[in-house]
This record gives structure tokens, sequence and C-alpha cells, in this order.
């Protein structure tokens, strides 16, 4: 099955939003955002340009680490990184992120302020707690 290069920004920014719960370093979260949206705007396939032999890394946004990483998805379908970080970050704290409004930073907040680890947690809190529904603040 082909991979698209929306397949590979998807598995970047999940890269990114798992990193960003863990507390990475910023420069490394934003460098998968970026490579993220380099890779989705290209006119080419990704997958037709390592057929190619096309140099990734002169990419914008991509050097030679992230160019190995596409690599590794167009010729898997996946990349091992992605399965690492998840292995270690509960999946129900990303899947809170599927909720309007909470990204990476905030379900961060919740996790640490308030031990809320998955939707059923966080829909008690709000249950019993409306004012957390409009005072983001109090995370």
């Amino acid at each position: 099955m082909p991979v698209h290069n929306s397949d590979v920004a998807e598995i970047f920014n999940k890269v990114a939003d798992l990193l960003d719960i863990e507390g990475a370093n910023q420069f490394r979260v934003r460098a998968y955002r970026n490579a993220a949206r380099t890779v989705s705007g290209l006119p080419q396939s990704v997958s037709d340009m390592v057929k190619d032999g096309q140099g990734l890394s002169k990419l914008p946004g991509v050097g030679k680490d992230l160019a190995g990483k596409i690599r590794e998805i167009v010729e898997t379908g996946t990349l091992k990184q992605l399965k690492e970080i998840e292995d270690r970050t509960s999946s129900e704290l990303s899947e809170l992120m599927k909720v309007e409004g909470l990204g990476p930073k905030r379900v961060k907040a919740l996790y640490e302020n308030l031990k809320i680890t998955n939707l059923k947690e966080l829909k008690e809190l709000l249950r019993k707690n409306k004012h957390y529904i409009v005072t983001y603040g109090t995370w």
C-alpha cells in the first residue's frame, strides 16, 4: 500500500504531540511539526522521491535524521520511534487530544496537575466542577 505525504505528516504530527506531552525539547517538537508541514505541502509524493533516490534532506526543515525517518515510513508504513513513544505514553492521554480545545500542552497540564489520564476522568471532573469548562487557567 503506497504511503502518501499526508500519512508521513500525520505520523510526524503525532510524534510531535507525544513528545510535547512528555515535555521534550521544544526545538525537537517544532522540527517534527515543520517537517510535517513541509511534507504535506509538497507537490510531489515523498514515496516517489524515495523511489527515485532524491535527497529528502534538501527539503526545507528536513535534515538528515528526519529524511531517514521519512524513508523508514515510506518503506515500512510506520515509524519505529512513534511506537517507542506510544509505549512510554498512555494511549489514553493521546486520545484526550481529540477533544476540541485540548492540545498536548493542556493534556500534559491535566495529567500533571489533576492526574487526569483518560476521557472518563475528564468528564467526571467537568461534571463535578463545571467552572473548569470556562476557566482554563485553573489547570
